[in-house]
């Protein structure tokens, strides 16, 4: 069954219709090289037309993490003004394909979060409902980590296509 993500406080529709997936699929690795459409971010963790749960914490606020084994195994892991930082965000965000939301979001304005080749996510939400400009999800598209959209699970509702 395919389902539309809608936002919560306006049910303005924020996704292609999306089918769920069991599991967050393992996140593949950057390679480096330059895509087709001249990014370099990683291939997308979810294949368009999907979503998945993570169950795992998702973006800011990001927290210390001493252990360095524990920071490097630690997935949206970012080492920031000498600190081993870990995501602290909320559990249970919906992850998306970013193409599978364009033109219905709109950029944060005044976000000063940006690496060289996208949004690497360190000031939470980036991404607002293109109906009521509500904060609904934080794109990752930085060459050095994930290529997804992570809907906060209160933000958005799913609703059949």
């Amino acid at each position: 069954m395919k389902v539309l993500l809608l936002c919560t406080s306006c049910g303005h529709r924020l996704t292609e219709p999306l089918r769920r997936l069991p599991e967050l699929p393992e996140r593949p690795a950057y390679v480096g090289r330059k895509n087709p459409d001249g990014t370099r971010h990683a291939p997308s963790t979810v294949p368009r037309g999907t979503y998945a749960v993570d169950p795992e914490p998702s973006g800011a606020p990001y927290v210390p993490q001493p252990d360095y084994d524990v920071w490097l195994r630690t997935e949206g892991s970012h080492a920031y003004n000498g600190e081993q930082l870990v995501p602290a965000g909320p559990r249970d965000t919906l992850v998306v394909h970013p193409q599978d939301t364009l033109g219905r979001l709109s950029r944060r304005p005044g976000l000063r979060d940006h690496g060289c080749c996208g949004l690497p996510g360190m000031e939470g939400p980036n991404q607002l409902c293109g109906g009521c400009g509500g904060a609904v999800a934080t794109e990752l598209s930085e060459c050095y980590g994930p290529y997804e959209t992570h809907f906060l699970p209160d933000a958005v509702r799913a609703e059949s296509a």
